[in-house]
């Protein structure tokens, strides 16, 4: 069966540009079937499915029950290292940062030596070689290195930032219409799945390509480029550079996180935290379990970690990187200012997360505490270094080194255990009981209103159903579980509405595609209101045996290997035949005067045999006439054909005793023959012909092809006068004609050399 691809994409299109709004109108049914067909690549069977065939999807299933009975194709919901990974990274660039401003202060010349890695972080390759150079950062004056020292030109360095941010760009502009000209059946999740990677990659290189571009703003006492001694300040060249930098800048900073504040402002379910809760929860585990693919369409990974007051946390973390990349390359020359406007986002956004906490783990939440109480330090350091109100001790230089030291090694091990705690926890090796990531049969669920919980499990149970009936093939799909599930969910989308319950939108989704799909559905499945409650009996047998029939077709089709594809679907026909022919062989037997082989292989409507008979036949198949057993009664339909069946059994007895009548008629004349007129002697010429007759009676009525070999040669063998058989009323004649001669006292005449060759 093939599949219309379409290129329904909701409003995904490429970031930067304008966020549109979902279609209104309702999916129709291939589109539910492209949908499934992403979802799931191979579809398999496990000892769960055999257990919803026998139970059914019933009430009384609980929510860890569900969420294992669905696909098994997993898919990860959980950002436990995600979000650890950029919480890490982020006080590492936020340090390597500070460390570069720092440099003019300057911290401890020998914390500088020891901390010089720090730059990788935010791949300043122009630090690196100003620290990794021996003897060129001691040439300092002010703060200021002539670029002649530095190995790589600041030209080619810039130049290859931008080359790069232009190829990445060029790449996923190029990547995103490919896939719309080839328009797969999983178009959707891959423009996804390619969003989701840039939007990572931005945001680990938000910092690192921000410093690389504020560098080209920082000037010298002398009035040149900083980076490029030879390039005066505000030339065109230096303008040129700054222009260049505000673009890349401009799209990095502002049009992505807005862009990424439209995509996360759709996907706002309720304005109570709890409801936002549950439903994360609920399109969690949908996808999770490959139910559905909104989680992963929609970028829900963007807010997925956070409650409901911070879901804008991702935007807001590049507002805060843009504040602080535009202090860094605006105010050099004026250190306590660009302090000031460090510290001060930082103690607003640490006294907010005090009150509101962001992440939904909790754990995650200490470890922001954490970098943000060691940034603001960091920060409030430099600020009292470069105040000039600046009189104690405590900020001098040779005490800076252990308050440097005792900050950083507090954050190194603080991190290093919640690393290892939390890795302990997603793994389930400590605190089993409790998982680390809330789910929604997990504790965080007993917070929910009981009516939330019990839509929520509804629709995780209506999903699970109309995922079977997708990708079931649509002859055994359970159209009466669809069928069931569009009477629950529509009773609950009632009570959802008349409550007042959000959550009835996505009632109403699901149920305007059970609709679809059971419209559908009903019409083939055998387990449709129309078919007999037997036939669905039946079905669920035989559904129960499908994967291990499953893998017997894939052993026989790894046997025959070797063969070609028509011998192999030969054998397989072959076999079931016999199957079916062999497993009538204890079954009674027809009567001996039936002829099995024209009951097997003719035709009754066609059989010349049959015909000339006159006897009626059904459609060739054969029921057992001496089953006694059988109730008329509850035959339904077949009892007309049982009495056709019984009409031509009499009838055919009734042939069979005037048949033998006429072979007892004919052995009592055959026995007033002279022992000389019978077959065997030296009259063998004559009895040939008789036999000839005889075997002409014995093939009446058998069907042959008209120029087939063997009539030919019958007909180039048989004399002049046998050629036209004899018929059944014609034979007592041309007897009583021979009993005359037998008669006379004329004695027989020599036999001829030309009826000898005759017989």
């Amino acid at each position: 069966m093939t599949y219309r691809v379409t290129s329904d994409d909701y409003g995904d299109a490429m970031p930067l540009l304008q966020v549109t709004t979902a279609p209104s109108e309702r999916l129709n049914f291939e589109e539910l079937r492209q949908r499934q067909r992403a979802r799931i690549k191979e579809e398999t069977s496990t000892d769960t499915d055999g257990i919803l065939l026998e139970r059914g999807y019933d009430d009384d299933i609980d929510g860890e029950f569900l969420l294992k009975a669905s696909a098994k194709q997993k898919r990860r919901t959980v950002l436990v290292f995600h979000d650890a990974f950029f919480l890490i990274i982020d006080f590492l660039q936020y340090y390597a940062l500070i460390m570069s401003i720092a440099l003019r202060w300057p911290w401890p010349y020998q914390w500088l030596m020891i901390t010089k890695f720090a730059f990788v972080f935010n791949l300043d390759i122009w630090e690196v070689f100003k620290m990794f150079t021996p003897g060129v950062y001691d040439t300092a004056i002010e703060g200021f290195i002539d670029s002649v020292h530095i190995v790589i030109g600041y030209r080619f360095y810039f130049m290859l930032w931008c080359v790069g941010i232009l190829a990445v760009t060029v790449i996923y502009i190029g990547l995103y219409i490919s896939m719309n000209y080839q328009k797969r059946y999983n178009l959707l999740m891959q423009i996804a799945r390619l969003q989701r990677i840039y939007i990572i990659l931005w945001q680990v290189f938000a910092i690192p390509i921000g410093v690389a571009l504020g560098k080209v703003f920082h000037c010298t006492p002398a009035g040149n480029m900083d980076v490029h001694n030879d390039t005066a300040c505000y030339s065109a060249e230096h303008m040129t550079y700054m222009a260049i930098a505000m673009v890349i800048a401009f799209f990095l900073y502002v049009l992505l996180p807005i862009w990424m504040l439209a995509k996360i402002h759709m996907q706002i379910f309720s304005l109570k935290s709890d409801r936002h809760e549950g439903y994360l929860q609920l399109k969690e585990a949908e996808y999770g379990h490959s139910l559905d693919t909104i989680w992963y369409l929609k970028l829900y990974h963007l807010f997925s970690s956070f409650k409901l007051f911070w879901v804008y946390y991702r935007p807001i973390t590049f507002f805060l990187k843009l504040l602080l990349i535009v202090a860094y390359a605006t105010m050099l020359w004026y250190p306590m200012f660009q302090m000031i406007i460090f510290l001060v986002p930082l103690v607003i956004l640490f006294i907010i997360f005090l009150i509101k906490r962001p992440f939904r783990v909790a754990s995650f939440n200490f470890q922001l505490l954490i970098n943000y109480l060691c940034m603001i330090v960091l920060a409030f350091m430099g600020l009292f270094q470069n105040s000039p109100l600046n009189n104690t001790v405590f900020f001098q230089t040779e005490y800076l080194f252990s308050e440097l030291l005792a900050i950083n090694l507090a954050w190194v091990l603080f991190t290093g255990l919640w690393f290892i705690c939390i890795s302990l926890r997603n793994f389930g090796i400590l605190c089993k009981r409790y998982p680390l990531w809330p789910r929604m049969t997990s504790r965080g669920l007993d917070k929910l209103d009981e009516d939330t919980r019990k839509y929520m499990r509804a629709i995780l149970r209506g999903r699970i159903v109309l995922e079977k009936a997708l990708s079931t093939m649509p002859l055994f799909s359970p159209a009466h579980e669809v069928a069931r599930q569009i009477q629950v969910i529509n009773a609950y989308c009632r009570e959802a509405e008349f409550l007042g319950d959000p959550i009835h939108d996505t009632l109403w989704d699901l149920l305007d595609e059970l609709i679809e799909a059971h419209s559908r559905i009903a019409p083939t499945s055998l387990f449709g209101s129309s078919m007999k409650s037997t036939i669905g009996d039946t079905a669920k047998e035989l559904l129960k045996v499908l994967p291990d029939f499953k893998k017997r077709l894939a052993q026989r089709e790894y046997d025959f290997v070797l063969m070609t594809p028509m011998k192999r679907r030969i054998l397989l026909k072959m076999y079931c035949i016999g199957v079916f022919m062999n497993g009538k062989a204890d079954k009674a037997r027809p009567p001996l005067d039936q002829s099995d082989t024209v009951q097997k292989l003719y035709n009754p409507m066609e059989s010349l045999v049959l015909k000339q008979r006159t006897i009626e036949g059904d459609d060739g198949f054969y029921e057992d006439l001496n089953d006694v057993t059988v109730d008329m009664k509850e035959m339904g339909p077949a009892f007309y054909r049982h009495q056709k069946a019984v009409r031509t059994q009499q009838n055919m007895i009734v042939i069979t005793e005037a048949e033998e009548e006429e072979e007892a008629d004919e052995e009592e004349e055959e026995e007033e023959v002279p022992d000389w007129m019978r077959p065997g002697t030296h009259l063998s010429g004559i009895s040939s012909l008789y036999d000839m007759d005889d075997l002409d009676e014995m093939m009446m009525g058998i069907p042959s092809r008209q120029n087939s070999v063997g009539s030919a040669a019958s007909r180039r063998h048989r004399p002049p006068s046998s050629m036209s058989r004899l018929s059944h009323h014609s034979r007592p004649s041309s007897r009583a004609s021979i009993n005359d001669d037998m008669t006379s006292s004329t004695p027989p005449p020599p036999i001829k050399e030309d009826d000898e060759s005759l017989a």
